[in-house]
This record gives C-alpha cells, structure tokens and sequence, in this order.
C-alpha cells in the first residue's frame, strides 16, 4: 500500500473514531476485564475522571440492581470469543443510575487468541425511564400485580373469555382496627396466596383496594375458573393470614362472568362480573356465576338497554319537564314542583323511579339535573308562578352542577321562585354540606324546602340550624291520616313545631277529599297530590 493510501487511510479511521467518541461511550478492558481506555463521554456520564477509572474493574460502575449470574453469563458469552449485547444499569460516582445499551467485542489477534475487550454503548437512561413509567401505570404499586388499567387494555384485546372478581368482604375493618399498614400487609400475602391458588396462562390483577380478578383466554366451560374460585374460598375459610401475630379468617364474595354471542353484553366483561358480586354480596353467598342466573343475567341487558336509551335521551334533548300543583290550603295561589321525565324513541314515558338508579350508576344523572334545571329555568322566566326543584346531596357536592344552577338563574332571573327541596336524611347526614349550600342559596334569593320529613330521623334540632322555610311531610304520613289517629297526631306535632318556627308546611299524597279536609283541619300552608293535580307536561 502507497504512503498516500496509508495517510487516507488513517485520516478515515480518525474520523471514523471521532464520530464514534462524540456518539457512543467507549471503554476498552485487557483479557482480564480491566479497564486500559475510557473516552470523553464515558467520563461525562460516569462522573469520573479518566485515572479512577484505568486499572479497575467495570464494577466500579456496577449497580447493586445487577446480579452476579447477569455479569457471569456476559463475561462467558465474551470469553467464548462471542459478542455481548443487553442493557445494563450502572451507577455514576455520586450514586445516581444510568442505563446503557451495550455491546462488547472480543478483539482476537492473528492466532484468533483474545487480546483484549472493546465496549460500546449508548445512554438509554430518558427512554428507558419512560418505558419503565408507563409500564408501572399499569402495575400496581403494593402487590405489584397487573391493575385495572392493565385488565381493561387487556380486555380490548377480545382474548379474555372470562373474568372472576373477588372481594374481601369488611376489610375497612382490618384498616379502622389495625391500623392501614397491617391492612397493606393483609392485602400483600393475599395476593400471594392467590398467585399460588391460580393456574397457567391464567391472569391475577389488583383492580381496586380489596378487589382482585382472575382472568383466563380459555374457551372451555366454566369448570376451570369454578374449581379456582371454590379453591380459594375453601382455603380462605380454614386458613388464617397471619401478620404481626394477628390471625386473619378472611370472608370472600366472588361475581364470574364469561364471554358470550349475546352482542348486548360481549364487550361489557368486567362490568358483568362486577354485576354479578354486587348481587352475590348484596344475597351474602359467597359465589354467584352470572350465566347460570337467567334472570339477573336478562336484568343486566335491560340495564345496558335503558343507559344506552338516557344518553341517547341527553343528546336528543328528549328529557321532559313535568310539574305538579302545589295548592294553597287559603289563598288557593299555585305552585309547581318539577319532575324528570325522559322520553324514549319509541314515545314512551319513563318516570324516575325506573332510571335514577341506573343514571347515577352510569354517571348521566348530573348532566340530567343540569337539562332539567335549565329548561324550568326557562320556562319559567318572566312568569309570576314559584317552582320547585329537588335536588340531592350528589347534586349538592358537584360544583360543576352548582355553577351551572346559578349561571341558569342568574340568565332568566327566577331565583326568587324557585325552592330548592332536599331530602330530610340527606340533610341530617350530610349536615355541614348542606348548610352551607342553604346559605349560598338563600343569598341569592331562593328557598329551601326539607322533603319527606317525618320518613327519616326528624331532627327538629337539626331543621332548626338549617333554617329551612318549607317542610314537605311525607305522604306515608299524610295519605291515611283519615283514618289513623296516631297519624294524624304525629302529623299534628309536625305542624305544631313548623309553626312555632314560622315554617310553612306541604302535605303530600293528598288523594281524596277526606285527606284534604283533615290536612286543612291540621292549619297546614299547602297540599300536593292526585286529588289536587296530576303531574303534566311543562316543556
């Protein structure tokens, strides 16, 4: 080779060695794995200067994380004339951690004999921290088990044919009497027993607190996921789970559900199962396959029917306002509670009764209050009739929802027709939340009504405090007061406190003329009720 090809060469190596330094961390150990060369970038990331490093051992970046049989594995893949390439964590001489892609080379000389080690990596530290986050969303933190974020991506895969969710029952009580630490504890060697209890190719995540779902892809019957859960409940009721010399008998309710051609229900798995141990706790057995209970299973579609049919409901504004007069006992002057409606599209009419619950399990039932307070509002506005809108504690809390109710009232100007009504047990149990909504209300120029009164505690202390200006007494109270002197007495005592405290008082379930003659008797202010008006439609 001419000089000039030699210096070209050269040059071209040089170059080739500058890209590589700027790019890449490189070090280079003897046959005996002992640092000879470091570049510039291993330094930077390592921390240390170039004379700490030559003459040692790689282990002076080693992290404790790495184990012994990782770097025996790499040092007999290179030994054996083989190159290594895997992730390693290594640890900079202040103690931070950084990772690095890493290859090392056997370099051989002319007999094919090792000379020495060439290592070349890359940081991967951003990347793999990143990697490792979004994998730890889907791992959850105690038990370390797959969470419910994970079983519902899972879930979109199609593969999960069927799903058992296990509950222990009253574990607040280990929480409240132990203390949250021994309940973490309890929830741990849980876990771990019910690794222990599962098969392969079987799934065990942490979906909630005290909630755990054992998942297969098998499309076999039910017999596999029937012997696991009978399994777990016959261990849990014979052996304790013992933590700091406390024993544990653990009471396990568990809802299976399985995959099915019935297109209603395919893609709602998890709430399926939730479905069924909701059932199983609320009957107090310890199992309940839902496939195998015809009628909650054709219940659980009537469900999924009616939410699909209120969203629809919402987005087609086909929610009605309905009013019912509420009579003056003296003056006659009317005015109207307002009542939710939703009509389907077939044109039938559907009464709260049969949604409410429902709504509020699929979280539609605040987007309802807000249309329903929107539309009386407008309806309303510019009217010289008051009108009532019963509102709930859920209604209450949400300030989204009550934003919204002002921002309505503030618009058409009828704050001073409208009284809110709020349930008496509401009311009592969430006293602070209550109150201090009344006073906001009260600023503005509205009333307050305290509903069903003389059904839940009838803390006349407690009405007193939250300065209420109607009590609406129950209909259970008023509907045979005609005929049931105890009744009319407690209703009586009812009036006699309200009036002592100049609050005006409502009968419902006013239903013929012989209740309405005794409630007029009794002084009360107003009555409602079949007999006075039905429910019509407003708007």
């Amino acid at each position: 080779m001419e000089k000039k090809d030699l210096k070209y060469s050269y040059n071209f190596l040089l170059e080739y060695k500058k890209a590589i330094d700027e790019s890449s961390i490189v070090s280079k150990t003897d046959k005996n794995g002992l640092i000879t060369f470091v570049n510039k970038k291993f330094c930077e990331i390592s921390g240390y200067e170039e004379d700490e490093l030559i003459g040692k051992s790689h282990n002076i970046v080693r992290h404790p994380s790495m184990t012994k049989e990782f770097f025996n594995n790499l040092w007999k893949t290179i030994t054996n004339k083989e190159i290594f390439k895997g992730v390693i964590v290594n640890k900079k001489k202040n103690g931070l951690v950084y990772y690095v892609d890493t290859t090392i080379i056997p370099i051989l000389d002319e007999n094919k004999n090792i000379e020495e080690f060439i290592a070349i990596r890359h940081d991967i530290t951003k990347v793999y921290e990143q990697k490792k986050l979004i994998e730890e969303q889907f791992i959850d933190e105690l038990t370390l088990l797959p969470n419910r974020q994970k079983l519902l991506r899972d879930l979109k895969d199609n593969k999960i044919t069927k799903i058992a969710i296990i509950n222990i029952n009253s574990f607040r009580d280990i929480n409240n009497f132990y203390g949250f630490e021994t309940g973490d504890l309890v929830l741990k060697k849980f876990s771990q027993i019910l690794l222990d209890k599962i098969y392969e190719n079987i799934e065990l995540y942490r979906v909630a607190n005290d909630i755990f779902a054992i998942c297969t892809k098998n499309k076999d019957n039910l017999k596999e996921i029937r012997d696991i859960c009978t399994n777990i409940i016959e261990y849990f009721s014979l052996h304790p789970i013992l933590i700091n010399n406390n024993s544990f008998y653990l009471s396990i309710s568990i809802g299976v559900a399985r995959n099915c051609k019935d297109s209603a229900v395919q893609n709602n798995l998890l709430s399926k199962a939730e479905y069924a141990l909701r059932i199983a706790k609320k009957r107090d057995i310890s199992i309940l396959f839902l496939d195998e209970n015809i009628e909650l299973y054709n219940k659980l579609k009537e469900n999924k029917k009616l939410i699909e049919e209120l969203k629809n409901a919402l987005i087609s504004n086909n929610l009605l306002i309905y009013g019912q007069k509420l009579i003056n006992n003296i003056s006659k002057k009317e005015k109207y509670e307002i009542l939710m409606r939703v009509k389907l599209e077939d044109g039938s009419i559907l009464t709260p009764y049969s949604f409410l619950k429902e709504a509020k399990k699929a979280k539609l039932y605040l987007g309802m209050t807000r249309m329903l307070v929107k539309k009386a509002c407008e309806y309303f506005k510019g009217k010289d009739i008051d009108f009532n809108l019963n509102l709930t504690l859920e209604d209450i809390k949400d300030q989204y929802t009550m934003d919204f109710i002002v921002n309505a009232m503030e618009k058409t100007n009828t704050a001073k027709q409208i009284t809110f009504e709020i349930v008496e047990s509401e009311g009592i149990e969430s006293f602070t939340e209550v109150s201090n909504f009344i006073k906001k209300a009260k600023k503005l120029g509205c009333k307050i009504a305290i509903d069903d009164f003389g059904t839940g505690y009838s803390n006349f202390e407690y009405i007193i405090k939250l300065d209420v200006d109607y009590i609406k007494i129950d209909g259970s109270l008023i509907k045979n007061i005609n005929t049931d002197n105890n009744l009319y007495l407690t209703v009586q005592t009812i009036v006699g406190f309200a009036k002592a405290l100049k609050i005006k008082t409502v009968a419902e379930f006013v239903h013929n003329e012989d209740v309405l003659n005794c409630v007029k008797n009794l002084d009360i202010d107003y009555s409602q009720g079949f007999f006075i008006d039905e429910p019509k439609e407003l708007a």
